[in-house]
């Protein structure tokens, strides 16, 4: 112990007479280590971690697919439920659930508040232990006995003021009473940290009839039993659905066209899927970042043990052994990489924040990111893996070196041998191929993130301001009382000062809500294996085009002409119309959803025929992914077909906060009950649908300027060291006769030669990583050539930059006084 403590206090001596050398490695550890505690805190917390659920490795998720409809990610509907209830025999539990939002009222406020909608065996799945009361019983998700409430803790703390005799008590939500049956603990989250309450779920005799098979709006979840196994899983539901090609014969070939499966997937691979390869990809380029500022400390590091060759030879003379002298070399490495992890611990846990200030709402799990302990003791010891590693580098040159012959030297001629200069170069250019590689992504994903924006929209987002609000069914029980407000709330919108045109929708493009059907046209002859569509499907009032500024493309706007006794009327979009009506004029021609489910192609007394009026500009929903097809959109609306849910859409002069301070003076003068709630502008809706590939861009953008400098310095470093070396070479060259221009010439083209083999390695190892990079990019190929391009001359414009310091200072050396030293 004491001579551990002893080579501590030297090192650190040691350290602080060449502050040079230390501040140089501390400062590139410190970002590197750092860089990899945050994206690693990022991987662990969203990837690695199981979810906070008992038994999470047993939970998986099931949901139909109609890839050839356009509805690849579907989700599940009431009978498959309960034919799996029923039928599959690898589960202990399976359960229903979604989202879903109420209004509670009372004491003269309403508020918006978030809720969980599920069956009761959901909470056993999920394992929820209330902290006051009960979780619901198995027969209060049956129809009429379903008016309970679980709230939530900080619903509970916030709202209530934590009652301790709030089990019992009845609350209003949409207008209905609710009886609170318990209280959750503040630990449970599920997937969310949002949820303020949690509801049962009780289905009528319709939703679980087979007139609703295929409507599919709930997330089903289910708990393997133990030893039972994911494909086990999958085989049952290919088998159930078998079952049912022979009940229903009549959905057979139309599913058969759709493409129409039964996907079964673990719960957590379904939840990262969509962020698992960019997360990877981070990561990955994280630990290049890393290993870039291992080879730049490497290369100081043998710089610094040539520097100390007398030092050694001296007190290995005085008795000191190799063991003692390793011991002491590795106590340094060790000490310094150990400085340098707590500074990259406390610059992970500051780039950490930043990161999840940006994503916690845009990834899934987003609110579970942070640098816990384990993350900070793994990362922690890779800083000190790292400084074994670095420390290895000058024991092996002791190893190798004669130190008799060393002490005898009077240093005037001596250098490191071609050996060692040969190790710098290589590892210089290592630097300069991970730099490419990096700088290769992050321009692969900054030209992917371009193509993304320059997609047209379809709609102008500027001064546009929308907020949601809902209609509780108990005040508003049918079309014409909902239809009445939604009047009254534009009359009163529109007469605001700077308002210049205000809508109602259902979904918005970047929001969070979804819906599509399935429609059909009359008189169109489906082609053998066609699939029937699914496109999106949304309510709106006249005034919303105007507001989003959707280009007319034929015909007109809903207006006043559309009352609830006027013709059905829909428009189009430019997609759905050919799809159709290719070539010709889809204007009054008529289009209907199917009404049998005995036979979605017939038209029956109930099909009821929508004129078309207009068609519009394709819109652009969300962000461009694999995992969605656009197959059209169509709009009805509201003032023929009402809708409770809605946001409001309004293109004003006025700032978010002051239009929404105004409008919810109008709806309360309408219903004081009514809340206007999730106000955004289109701007920031657009913002937050792009997050999820703007943070990697510039997250990756970071990465590739760390590793460029990293890689400038090691160019610089290795030619400014060799400079300093062949000082008395270069002077007798030029005694020779060389001139300056040719001396230059000559350490200029050392560093081409290390620019030239790192960019062919980099660009050999940026065109081999192609496969990966293809899944998450849009618009652009992992070979694009511009990309690889300009990576190469980036990189050679710095590496020159680089490269000609050193060059011009060789180029000064004086002949005389270089041969005197």
């Amino acid at each position: 112990m004491r001579t551990l403590l002893t080579d501590l206090r030297f090192g650190v001596r040691l350290l602080l007479k060449d502050r040079s050398f230390a501040a140089a490695a501390l400062l590139t550890l410190a970002v590197c280590i750092g860089a990899n505690a945050a994206i690693y805190s990022v991987v662990r917390s969203v990837l690695l971690s199981p979810l906070p659920v008992p038994e999470s490795g047993r939970l998986v998720l099931m949901y139909n697919s109609y890839p050839k409809a356009g509805a690849i990610l579907g989700s599940t509907g009431v009978p498959d439920y309960y034919d799996r209830l029923r039928e599959m025999t690898v589960f202990d539990e399976q359960a229903l659930y979604r989202r879903q939002g109420y209004t509670l009222s009372g004491e003269g406020s309403a508020d918006r508040v978030q809720a969980v909608r599920a069956t009761p065996s959901f909470y056993r799945i999920a394992g929820a232990q209330p902290l006051r009361g009960r979780i619901f019983r198995e027969d209060e998700g049956e129809e009429g006995q379903d008016r309970k409430v679980l709230l939530g803790y900080t619903m509970w703390r916030e709202r209530f003021g934590g009652d301790e005799q709030i089990v019992g008590r009845t609350i209003r939500l949409s207008g209905q009473p609710y009886e609170v049956v318990g209280v959750m603990p503040a630990r449970f989250r599920y997937l969310w940290d949002d949820i303020d309450l949690y509801v049962p779920a009780a289905f009528t005799a319709r939703e679980k009839s087979d007139d609703s098979r295929h409507s599919n709006n709930w997330t089903m979840i289910a708990r393997l039993k133990p030893g039972a196994t994911l494909a086990q899983a999958q085989e049952q539901l290919h088998a159930l659905n078998a079952r049912n090609d022979e009940r229903f014969p009549q959905f057979r070939q139309i599913l058969k066209d759709a493409g129409f499966v039964s996907i079964t997937v673990k719960l957590q691979d379904h939840i990262v899927g969509d962020v698992r390869a960019i997360l990877y990809l981070l990561w990955g380029g994280v630990l290049f970042v890393l290993l870039i500022g291992c080879v730049n400390i490497a290369n100081l590091v043998i710089v610094r043990s040539h520097a100390r060759g007398r030092e050694m030879a001296t007190r290995h003379a005085m008795g000191a052994g190799f063991g003692r002298l390793s011991r002491q070399l590795f106590t340094e490495s060790v000490l310094l990489a150990g400085a340098g992890g707590l500074l990259g611990l406390g610059v992970g846990w500051w780039a950490l924040r930043g990161i999840t200030g940006l994503l916690t709402d845009q990834i899934p799990r987003g609110h579970e990111i942070r640098l816990d302990l384990v993350s900070a003791a793994l990362i922690f010891a890779l800083s000190l893996a790292v400084g074994v590693l670095i420390g290895l580098v000058p024991v092996i040159r002791l190893r190798r070196t004669n130190l008799n012959t060393t002490l005898r030297e009077e240093g005037r001629s001596g250098t490191s041998g071609r050996g060692a200069t040969l190790v710098r170069r290589a590892l210089a250019t290592a630097q300069v191929a991970i730099a490419c590689v990096l700088l290769i992504g992050a321009g692969l994903l900054l030209a992917s993130f371009r193509a993304v924006l320059s997609l047209d929209a379809g709609f102008d987002p500027s001064n546009v301001v929308t907020a949601a609000i809902s209609l509780p069914r108990a005040t508003y029980a049918d079309d014409a009382a909902a239809r009445t407000f939604t009047e009254r709330m534009l009359v009163s919108i529109r007469s605001l000062p700077g308002v210049e045109a205000a809508g109602v929708t259902t979904q918005l493009p970047f929001g969070s809500d979804s819906s599509d059907s399935v429609i059909l046209a009359e008189g169109y002859t489906m082609a053998p294996g066609e699939s029937l569509v699914s496109p999106r499907q949304t309510w709106v009032s006249d005034g919303y085009f105007e507001a989003m500024k959707i280009p007319l493309v034929q015909g007109r706007y809903f207006d006043r002409r559309d009352t609830a006794d006027a013709t059905p009327a829909i428009i189009v979009d430019e997609r759905l119309a050919q799809k159709f009506w290719p070539g010709r004029d889809p204007i009054g021609r008529r289009m209907y959803n199917p009404t049998s489910p005995k036979d979605v192609l017939a038209i029956t007394p109930e099909t009821r025929f929508m004129t078309v009026v207009g068609v519009v500009k394709n819109v652009q929903m969300n962000d461009p992914s694999p995992s969605r097809i656009a197959v059209g959109a169509y709009y009805i609306p509201v003032s023929q077909d009402a809708t409770n849910g809605m946001m409001l859409v309004t293109r004003t002069t006025m700032d978010r906060d002051a239009f929404v301070a105004q409008a919810r003076k109008q709806i309360a003068a309408i219903d004081p009950e009514l809340p206007l709630y999730s106000a955004e502008t289109m701007d920031e809706l657009m913002e937050q649908g792009f997050v999820g590939r703007r943070v990697p861009m510039l997250v990756a953008a970071a990465f590739g300027v760390v590793a460029l400098l990293l890689a400038a310095l090691g160019i610089y470093g290795v030619l400014a060291y060799g400079v300093a070396e062949r000082r008395r070479e270069i002077g007798i060259r030029m005694a020779l006769g060389s001139s300056a221009r040719q001396v230059f010439g000559l350490v200029l083209g050392d560093g081409a030669k290390i620019t030239v083999a790192g960019l062919a390695l980099g660009l050999a190892g940026g065109v081999a990583l192609s496969g990966v990079m293809d899944r998450v990019l849009f618009g652009v190929t992992a070979t694009d050539v511009r990309v690889l391009g300009g990576v190469a001359l980036v990189l050679s414009v710095v590496a020159l930059v680089a490269t000609v310091v050193p060059a011009r200072r060789a180029a000064k050396v004086n002949p005389i006084s270089a041969l005197q030293s």
